[in-house]
């Protein structure tokens, strides 16, 4: 049971620290930058998920690899792939 709690804490913590890190992030943007920013940030969090890869621990690789997503799955032209995908990783300091 105690390994399970402490298991517990660690995800609430993170969570709690992608959230932070996450409205910090958008903080900085308002009006429809925002919410633009807010749904490529949404993209990729679902993206992270899904390769089960710890948003916050994501390095550049991980990043190219999403980049590469973008644009073979879900057909994103290159000029189109969002710059938050850069500003994202260096806010992290994965670049």
């Amino acid at each position: 049971m105690a390994v399970s709690s402490a298991t517990s804490g660690v995800t609430h913590r993170s969570e709690l620290v992608l959230r932070v890190a996450s409205a910090a992030y958008l903080g900085r943007y308002r009006g429809q930058t925002r919410i633009h920013t807010e749904s490529d940030l949404r993209v990729f969090l679902r993206w992270c998920t899904d390769m089960e890869l710890d948003p916050l621990a994501a390095v550049r690789a991980d990043i190219e690899r999403y980049v590469r997503w973008l644009q073979d799955v879900r057909c994103y032209q290159p000029s189109t792939v969002p710059g938050g995908c850069r500003s994202w990783s260096a806010s992290t300091g994965s670049a």
